[in-house]
């Protein structure tokens, strides 16, 4: 997956689930309610080894 392809389904991910922070780190996904602030995940923070299972937590959540 190229930088550019990351780039357009957080893009994609943040459109879909407004209030969402979504992020993609060493190839794990990450998404968390609000800003994220430095190194350290909120307790309730998502986290998927695809962005497909990233996004299917986030269904759930709605």
């Amino acid at each position: 997956m190229t930088a550019e392809d990351v780039r357009d389904l957080v893009d994609e991910m943040r459109q879909a689930f407004p209030g969402w922070t979504v992020v993609e780190v060493g190839g794990r996904w990450y998404a968390a309610r609000g800003p994220l602030n430095g190194l350290q995940l909120p307790a309730d923070a998502l986290e998927a080894d695809s962005p497909a299972a990233l996004y299917l937590q986030l269904e759930a959540k709605r």
